[in-house]
Formats: structure tokens, C-alpha cells, sequence
């Protein structure tokens, strides 16, 4: 997608949502203080906006009035894009500007986007700071030896990693650096 094409959605997006009821949510993508993200995210569906708020991690209620968000999500499963104005290939879009923060979803209800856009703009930065970002699921042991289990989605990463006798870190998407792994999201998907 062309710069002006997405400045054109962007122009579209937020011509769509005028006048609508949107849920706001203030959250960080990633447990690790020093590596995660801050993202603030607008649902045009209440029910995404509590997928969002259970998936990624809250901040404590002190740290909302000086929150600032380093990637925005605007999510309007409603709008429909127009792919010759809009530069995209049908009704549906995902466009990622990850240097402005900035993730625009329509067209889709499926609201798992906002948890992957998130995961994106995190893969994007995290090799910088020497972490290497994985999807798979991982949990620890007592004496502290982490595995990971890699695989595509369906193929029993979940399973595997929520074994009684070790300490799950999470199911889904982590982060490996010096201090450790640690997990992109506040909890499973």
C-alpha cells in the first residue's frame, strides 16, 4: 500500500467513526517492562474491546493518567474499503504504518487482528533491542530451565506447554533476550 493510499483509508477511517460509539482501551503488548509496548486501542464492538482488555496486559490503574500510547489501533469491523481508492486487494484491510503507530482493521470481525497487530508491531521493534521474538508456548520449571514448543497454530502448542508440574509463561507469542523469555501477552489466547 502506497503512503497515499493509506493516508486516503486513514482520511476514510476516521470519517467512518465519527458519530460512533467507540470502546477505548489502554493497554501494553509484552510482560517484560523494558520491552513492551504501549498500545491504545479503539473497538467499535464492545466485545472486542474486552477480548483485547483480558488478551494483553492492563497497567495498574496509577499508571493511566500518564499513559502514552506508541501504536494505535483503530478497529471498524464495519467500514468496508474500497480497494482501488484504498490500495488494498478487497473489502478487508489490515494496514500497518509501524513508523507513524498506526493500525488501521476494517472489514473484519475476527478479533484476533488487534492481538496480531500488536504481536507485528512488537516483531518489528524487538530484534533492535536484541530480543528475538517466537510464536510458540512456553513454561518453566522449579530450578528455572524454560521450554518453548514451536509449531503452526493447531498443532498443540497449548497443549504441550500447560504441563501441571511446570509454571506456564504462555500460550502463544514470547520474546527471548537477555533476561530472559517472557510473554507478549497478559495471559493466554
Amino acid at each position: 500500500m502506497s503512503p497515499e493510499h493509506f493516508e486516503a483509508l486513514l482520511a476514510d477511517f476516521l470519517a467512518h467513526a465519527q458519530g460512533r460509539t467507540l470502546f477505548a482501551q489502554d493497554l501494553y503488548g509484552g510482560t517484560d517492562p523494558g520491552r513492551r509496548i504501549s498500545a491504545r486501542v479503539f473497538c467499535e464492538y464492545a466485545w472486542h474491546a474486552l477480548f483485547i482488555r483480558h488478551l494483553l496486559v492492563r497497567p495498574e490503574r496509577g499508571a493511566l493518567a500518564s499513559f502514552e500510547p506508541e501504536l494505535t489501533i483503530i478497529d471498524l469491523p464495519s467500514f468496508r474499503a474500497d480497494p482501488e481508492r484504498h490500495g488494498c486487494r478487497s473489502e478487508t484491510v489490515i494496514a500497518c504504518d509501524l513508523e507513524r503507530g498506526l493500525v488501521l482493521i476494517g472489514g473484519t470481525a475476527y478479533a484476533g487482528e488487534m492481538k496480531k497487530s500488536v504481536f507485528t508491531a512488537l516483531n518489528y521493534r524487538l530484534p533492535e533491542s536484541g530480543v528475538m521474538p517466537m510464536h510458540c508456548s512456553a513454561n518453566v520449571g522449579e530450578s528455572g530451565d524454560t521450554a518453548l514448543f514451536f509449531g503452526l497454530s493447531g498443532t498443540g502448542k497449548t497443549t504441550l506447554s500447560a504441563d501441571p508440574e511446570r509454571t506456564l509463561i504462555g500460550d502463544d507469542e514470547h520474546g527471548w533476550g537477555e533476561s530472559g523469555v517472557f510473554n507478549f501477552e497478559g495471559g493466554c489466547y
